[in-house]
Order: C-alpha cells, then sequence, then structure tokens
C-alpha cells in the first residue's frame, strides 16, 4: 500500500494542527484551544490540552472529507451507484462514473486515500495517547475509546467496499508501504475489539466535548454509539444473538426515541439522533449534501441528484415518509419535468447571520429496530421481529405489516431499510450486497441509467499508483 511520505508523522501531525486551527475560521466548528502539535510531532501528546486538539482535529476533518459529505461523499456516491438517486448532467463525470457503475482503476474512487489517510490519523493518535505519560487516565480513556471507534467505523466501510484492503495499526509509514491484502474475517475481529474496547472507555449515557464536559449537541461518540455501531456489525458477521443484545442495549435506553414528527428527525437536536457530525462548511451549509439533494431553482440541476423513480415507486400508499421526507420539484421551461428529491434536511443554504439547524446524522436510532427486526426473524422469534418493524411502520402512519413467515418478514424488514435509511451512508448498497441481492438488482438497474453491469462492480478497484508501490497489493478482480 502507497502510504508516502506525506504519511510520516511529522508532517501529518502538522496537519492536524492544522486541521484544529482552521476550525476556529468554520462556520460552527468544532470548538478547540490553539494547537499544541509541533511539526516534529514532540508536544503531540504532552498533554491533555495537546492530546484533545489531536483527536479533535480528526473530527474536524472527517466532517470536511471527502467520504462523509458531499458529491463524492459515501451517501450520494453509493445513493447513484445502486437505485435511490439519479444523475441527470452529462458534465459531471465522477457522478455520472457511480451512476453507470463504470468506475474503474483509471480514475478510481476517491474512498481508498481518505480511508488511508484517516486511518493514518487514527493510529497515530491510538499509538501516542498510549504510551504518554503526560495525559490523565480519565482523558486517556476517553479519547481512546473515540478514536478506536472511528478507527473501526472507518474499517466497516473499507472492508465493504474494497473486501480486503490491508489492516494496520501501525503509524510507521515504512511498514504500511508494503502490507498486503488483509482477509474481511481479520479486518471484522479488528472492527469489533476496537468497538468493545470504546464501549468500556467512552462515557454512559452522556454525550462529552474535548475536555469531557456533558454537552447537548451529539457529535462525539458515546458508549451507546458503540452498541448501536458492534449492533450493526453484527448483523453484518450474521451472528444474531449479539446483534440483537446490542440493539436492544440502545433501544432500551430514554435518551433515545423515534420523533413522531417526520420533519423533525434530522433537526440538530433530534433525540433521534446517535451521532452526528458538526458542520465545519464555511459556504453557509447546513448539510453539504443537502445541498445535493434539495432539487429547486436556485441551482443549476446539473449539481442536483434526484430520487430514482425505482426508490419513489417503492413507497406504500400512506407512507408519511413519502410526503415528509420526499419532496417535489417541476422546470417551468417546455418541455415541464417534475423531479423526486430527498427532502430529509430540509435546508439547502443558510446567510451568514442563520444559525444551523441540522447537522449531517452519520447513525441513527431507526436503524436499531430494523437490525433488531432482522436478528430476532434470522432466529425465528417472528413475533418480536414483527413488533419491532410495526414500530417503525407506526411512526410512518402504516398499518401493522402482514408478514407472518420467516422469509415474509425478512422481506419486510428489507422494504423498511429501503424507504427509511435511503439517501444515508450507502445503507441500500450494502444491504444489498450483503444479502446477496445486488447482482440480480443492478443487472436491470445499471442498463435502466445507460450503463452495464458485471458482478466484479460489487467491490472497488484499488487506485493503481498504490499498487505499483507496493509489490504485496493485489487488486480487485476484474479490475485487471
Amino acid at each position: 500500500m502507497k502510504i508516502r511520505k506525506i504519511y510520516s508523522i511529522a508532517l501529518y501531525m502538522s496537519m492536524l494542527a492544522i486541521v484544529s486551527l482552521l476550525s476556529s475560521s468554520c462556520k460552527k466548528a468544532i470548538q478547540v484551544g490553539p494547537s499544541l502539535v509541533a511539526a516534529n510531532s514532540s508536544n503531540a501528546f504532552s498533554s491533555n490540552s495537546a492530546a484533545q486538539s489531536v483527536v479533535s482535529g480528526i473530527y474536524t476533518r472527517m466532517s470536511a472529507g471527502s467520504f462523509f459529505q458531499g458529491g463524492t461523499g459515501i451517501s450520494l456516491t453509493m445513493g447513484l451507484a445502486t437505485d435511490e438517486l439519479i444523475n441527470i448532467s452529462s458534465n459531471n463525470s465522477s457522478l455520472g462514473t457511480f451512476y453507470l457503475n463504470s468506475y474503474s482503476p483509471i480514475s478510481p474512487p476517491p474512498f481508498w486515500s481518505e480511508f488511508y489517510k484517516q486511518l493514518f490519523f487514527c493510529n497515530t493518535a491510538i499509538n501516542g495517547i498510549s504510551g504518554s505519560s503526560a495525559i490523565t487516565d480519565g482523558v486517556k480513556k476517553q479519547l481512546l475509546g473515540e478514536v478506536k471507534f472511528l478507527r473501526a467505523y472507518i474499517y466497516f466501510y473499507a472492508v465493504n467496499l474494497y473486501g480486503t484492503p490491508p489492516l494496520t495499526t501501525s503509524d510507521d509509514y515504512t511498514v504500511n508501504n508494503v502490507l498486503p491484502n488483509s482477509p474481511p474475517d481479520a479486518i471484522y475481529k479488528q472492527i469489533v475489539q476496537d468497538l468493545t474496547d470504546a464501549q468500556g472507555a467512552l462515557a454512559d449515557n452522556v454525550y462529552v466535548d474535548a475536555s469531557g464536559n456533558t454537552v447537548t449537541d451529539r457529535i462525539r461518540p458515546n458508549k451507546q454509539v458503540a452498541s448501536a455501531m458492534l449492533a450493526r456489525v453484527y448483523l453484518y458477521l450474521k451472528d444474531w444473538k449479539n446483534a440483537e443484545t446490542q440493539a436492544s442495549s440502545v433501544i432500551g435506553n430514554a435518551n433515545y426515541t423515534l420523533v413522531g414528527n417526520l420533519n423533525q428527525v434530522f433537526l440538530r437536536a433530534s433525540k433521534e439522533t446517535l451521532w452526528a457530525l458538526q458542520p465545519v462548511s464555511q459556504l453557509y451549509l447546513n448539510t453539504i449534501d443537502a445541498n445535493y439533494l434539495i432539487v429547486n431553482a436556485s441551482y443549476t440541476l446539473s449539481t442536483q441528484l434526484p430520487l430514482n423513480n425505482n426508490l419513489v415507486n417503492a413507497f406504500e400508499t400512506g407512507d408519511a415518509r413519502l410526503t415528509s421526507w420526499v419532496g417535489t420539484f417541476t422546470t417551468t421551461t417546455a418541455p415541464t419535468t417534475t423531479y423526486y428529491y430527498a427532502n430529509k434536511y430540509k435546508v439547502a443554504s443558510l446567510s451568514s447571520t442563520i444559525a444551523v439547524t441540522e447537522y449531517p446524522i452519520v447513525m441513527r436510532f431507526a436503524e436499531q429496530y430494523l437490525i433488531r427486526a432482522e436478528a430476532r426473524a434470522q432466529q425465528n422469534n417472528l413475533s418480536g421481529a414483527v413488533a419491532d418493524i410495526n414500530i417503525i411502520r407506526s411512526r410512518a402512519s402504516l398499518a401493522n405489516t402482514t408478514a407472518a413467515s420467516q422469509s415474509d418478514i425478512l422481506d419486510a424488514v428489507a422494504h423498511e431499510r429501503r424507504v427509511e435509511l435511503f439517501s444515508e451512508w450507502g445503507h441500500r448498497w450494502f444491504d444489498l450486497k450483503r444479502t446477496n441481492k445486488l447482482d440480480a438488482v443492478m443487472s436491470v438497474v445499471t442498463p435502466q441509467k445507460g450503463g452495464s453491469w458485471s458482478s466484479f462492480e460489487q467491490l472497488m478497484p484499488i487506485p493503481p499508483d498504490d499498487i505499483r508501490a507496493d509489490a504485496n497489493l493485489k487488486q480487485n478482480p476484474g479490475y485487471n
């Protein structure tokens, strides 16, 4: 794996310092003091405040990073790659590549480099904090829990997008430069270990800031967020019992609830939020995704991503999610066209005087009911699965499900996941992939979009520069 010398600890710690300092100039940025990280990194973990500044810098970079939001973010790109969003521009080659499932090694998706930059930040922070005698025990415990959670979260997407990405916990680029592909089992083992460690280290039932003070914004993971992520990981591993156990621990927590008013689910103060990113954009945006998803006359349609009719037609009659989370826009020039668009986030842009009302929600409480429903159905607890499905349906003003057999209940869960989690973090793509339905769906959908589908496109291509630089790293099949 080509982790170039820009990944040296000196420059990366310097970059963390810059990111931390930049946050003070960004709208509603993460609040951190002046960074103590010097270019030679000797001060990086020399005190509580220095270590806290490093970790705050990781969050800031994540919020501004290409994977987490916007036109190269996972929600939009994988929504285009599957049957959620459409690309109506002939000029945007990046979005069009995902839409037509034509990504290739020549112009590989941007995820790989973003993952390994973030992983290097995380590994450097974990190793530096662990080895420091200057950081107090309480601060060390919380920071290690946060960064281990972040590392697990990134690896979860890396393994699901690339299959066998190299696994590293090292911050030595000379080691990382020659790593081979890693089997998924090894990566998932590390993910589970990191999340288990995070569970034991993170604040319980409260959210805290960099200094450990209790806050209302849910922008740093706590114990319940680690449990929720473990529930998802166990679901993907088909460990149904543990998936149910972890989801139940979150569902039973009084700090979270399904928000009855669907128009308020994605607000900054929503009690349905498990974990959100704090916006750091200087462009007066609530969320960068909303600027792409909300279709209106204020922006050129070439940068907006309406919903695919396959998704719109999947909603049942009377589903309140269709009326609350899907908007319509009709062009005024002939021939007029009506577009449906994702309207979960209501505000595409703000003036400099208006406060941020929405944060990009990374993990949401509703998913836990759907995880538990699927896990229960797989364990033949059909009544328990139906009860969880009906909680989600009731919030959407729908009647109880009529599904009774195990297979029908699993289909009902898949349907609810589709219309509940659309345009959020690639859930549709990964759900189809993990249930072995991606080929069947995409072989129909991709030709509808004007492209062609091959099974190997379930995985992304690894950048060729990294393969040329690392003799032990192999390209995913189909891209050679």
